[in-house]
């Protein structure tokens, strides 16, 4: 009775311990492929991430929020806020914030990665196009009527931007600034946007200080705000040495980039354009290429790096050139978020800061409107002029009242410059 009972007991306790094993088993299963559907997702927003950040933001709270319930609605909103506030893109900081709400820094990390790849790839892919159509008339054709649609979105975009800023102090600041910026594009004199944008901010600043606030709990300010110089980093020798320019050029970018993805525009064309990467007609390509793939327009980037270097060292050191420039302009975003979200959420709350930034973002429309110009007259010089000013006339004024968006507008505008080719 006492062996069976011996038994019955050993029995038992082994069943407990294949259970424990069967559901320990589980868990991982469980938790590998809750990492699956987590990647699976940033993924396929990535992919779909068409018509600008507004979309990107309302479908990663559809999927996130509604749909799934990973993220409640006022953390969601409050990462909104603070990701508005930051420099850099406001979609792609989210799908990095959120990532870190769910799973920590290597969350943010792989769902900053998986958000941005497929409009990367995308971008490399039509760059290496965009390489082989420069000898085929149709598509030389279909670039030159897509150039004045082009400049229209940005025009339209700065309009946008002016709109929202109603008070006299704003609109002076923005028209301040592009008169700096068409003085920095028509004169000898030197005023890079990103000097001319924290001169608006400091300047507001020092008219308008605000109260004093209380002593902070933690460090001060003075990395997030300090002047960055936009001038290019001193040449380095050989392919490498474009490596570090690129990084330089676009890291710095990247420390800029507020109010929209379009702002990258005044902050890189002089600077591409002057180093001899792109001149202004292919520097418009890229712009219209980051437009019409998925994912935020900075990805352009991608298209500068890779065309930057591929006379170096052909298709393998462009792909290279291309993550190095796009690895540069969202690592302040990744940076921001994973490792100051806490205390830059404190941050952005001093009336100090809030009023540099009012300063800093009142300048943009006028930062954006200053490069525009040398951009639309690149446009309208690079076809038949004719067409060309009827394009970004029509372009122009379907932007502005709404009743087209950038992607279909771009759509159309190739299917114009193709039609024209085949007529000829």
């Amino acid at each position: 009775f006492v062996g069976r009972s011996s038994r019955r007991g050993s029995d038992s306790q082994s069943r407990i311990g294949e259970l424990q094993k069967s559901a320990e088993k589980s868990r991982r299963i469980g938790v590998t492929s809750s990492w699956v559907t987590f990647i699976a997702l940033y993924l396929r927003i990535g992919l779909l991430g068409f018509g600008g950040p507004q979309a990107h933001i309302a479908m990663l709270r559809e999927e996130i929020v509604q749909s799934r319930g990973w993220v409640d609605a006022d953390r969601f909103d409050e990462g909104l806020g603070l990701c508005e506030a930051l420099p850099g893109p406001a979609s792609s900081q989210m799908a990095i914030y959120l990532g870190w709400l769910q799973r920590g820094l290597l969350g943010g990390l792989i769902s900053g990665i998986c958000f941005l790849l497929p409009g990367l790839l995308i971008v490399l892919g039509l760059s290496e196009l965009w390489r082989n159509g420069q000898s085929i008339p149709s598509f030389t054709t279909a670039l030159q009527t897509l150039q004045p649609v082009i400049a229209a979105i940005i025009w339209a975009f700065a309009w946008k931007l002016l709109r929202n800023r109603r008070a006299g102090w704003q609109r002076i600041t923005a028209g301040l600034v592009m008169l700096g910026g068409l003085l920095n594009s028509f004169s000898p004199l030197t005023l890079p946007a990103g000097g001319l944008l924290l001169l608006a901010g400091l300047s507001r600043w020092l008219i308008a200080p605000p109260p004093p606030a209380p002593p902070p709990p933690s460090a001060g300010n003075a990395g997030l705000l300090a002047p960055i110089p936009m001038a290019t980093a001193p040449l380095l020798v050989g392919s490498w040495g474009l490596l570090g320019q690129l990084f330089a050029v676009f890291f710095k970018t990247g420390l800029l980039v507020f109010g929209g993805g379009l702002v990258i525009i005044p902050l890189l064309e002089q600077q591409v354009v002057s180093l001899g990467w792109l001149n202004s007609a292919q520097f418009l390509d890229g712009v219209a290429i980051g437009q019409i793939s998925p994912g935020p327009v900075v990805l352009t980037s991608a298209f500068v790096g890779y065309q930057a270097a591929w006379q170096e060292g052909g298709v393998s050191f462009a792909v290279l050139a291309a993550c190095t420039a796009t690895a540069a302009i969202f690592l302040p975003s990744f940076a921001f978020i994973l490792v100051g979200a806490p205390f830059l959420q404190r941050l952005r709350q001093r009336p100090s800061v809030k009023t540099v930034l009012s300063g800093l973002l009142a300048g943009v429309p006028g930062a954006v409107a200053a490069a525009a110009v040398p951009l639309t007259w690149t446009a309208v010089e690079s076809g038949v002029i004719w067409v060309q000013l009827l394009l970004f006339s029509l372009a122009l004024r379907l932007c502005v009242t709404g009743r087209m968006k950038p992607l279909p507008l771009i759509s159309a505008s190739l299917m114009i410059g193709l039609l024209l080719e085949w007529l000829r």
